[in-house]
């Protein structure tokens, strides 16, 4: 019996040594589905297996920046060249033109000319106006749209009926449509007006006090203008005070105030351009 407790003495020293045993700083990690090692009296009699692999982890993969040929570009306001003989960057309304043309909102005539100078007639001009599609949320207005001198068989005979129905334009009671008739400035200006619907409630007095002719506006038209001109849409050429309202307008003219109506939509970035006519910036002591 005195041995029996000997050994059990014995035995329980030794397994309190092997348990103060510090642990091995170099060890290495096994999974943690791994049988826990032996200790005490069974690490004496247990049969080590092969010890696992130990666990890799790679590294954290970093995402690399696209290189610069790779990346989407942004697009350019103003792409290069268009396709018309008689344009070149030396034309006053040449960003404004080049920025419509690369987005096939302007087009030219069959010889490759632009002819920016050339007047413009009201069918030219509600063929451009349907095609820039200006509002096309807004109702269509109750209109007469069929006119005398605009048949059927009219090669603008769709897009006269677009632009009377939107409010941009309309027809000579007893008349008719006039279409081979060259608009003026202030008739392109008040037609933008009234298809888009633009208002402000700015006096007169103070919103046309940037042109010099301002006394040479018809009466008809000075509500329109000064929204036009509080929305931005006004282009002086060749100088920006002077407005010359009954003066035709070239193609030109109705293709940069027409810009100018797409950026006032949203649909287009406004380009520079020294022509534009800005609000008016009064002095304080200013009297009217």
């Amino acid at each position: 019996m005195l041995a029996g407790l000997l050994a059990i003495a014995t035995a329980l020293t030794l397994f309190a040594w092997t348990s103060k045993q510090p642990v091995d700083a170099e060890a290495t990690l096994i999974p943690a589905t791994s049988p826990p090692p032996a200790r005490g009296l069974k690490r004496l009699f247990h049969r080590p297996y092969p010890q696992p692999s130990p666990l890799t982890v790679p590294p954290p993969v970093l995402p690399q920046p696209l290189p610069p040929q790779q990346a989407w570009p942004e697009l350019p306001l103003v792409q290069t060249q268009p396709n018309f003989d008689d344009l070149n960057t030396d034309h006053w309304a040449w960003p404004l033109l080049a920025d419509l043309a690369q987005r096939d909102l302007v087009s030219g005539f069959p010889d490759g000319t632009f002819r920016p100078g050339a007047a413009m007639t009201r069918a030219e001009f509600a063929a451009q106006l349907a095609q820039f599609n200006l509002s096309p949320d807004r109702s269509p207005i109750p209109e007469q749209t069929s006119y005398p001198d605009v048949g059927p068989d009219h090669w603008a005979y769709s897009s006269v009926q677009e632009s009377v129905k939107m409010g941009f334009l309309s027809g000579h009671p007893g008349v008719g449509f006039l279409p081979n008739q060259s608009v003026t400035r202030i008739e392109v200006i008040v037609a933008l007006a009234n298809g888009l619907a633009l208002t402000s409630s700015r006096a007169a007095t103070e919103a046309l006090v940037p042109y010099a002719d301002r006394d040479q506006v018809p009466i008809w038209a000075i509500r329109q203008l000064v929204a036009a001109t509080e929305a931005g849409l006004v282009v002086n050429y060749p100088k920006i005070t002077v407005l010359a309202p009954d003066r035709v307008a070239s193609r030109a003219e109705v293709a940069a105030m027409l810009h100018r109506s797409l950026v006032y939509t949203g649909s287009l970035q406004a380009i520079p351009s020294p022509y534009i006519v800005e609000k008016a910036k009064l002095p304080s002591w200013h009297s009217y």
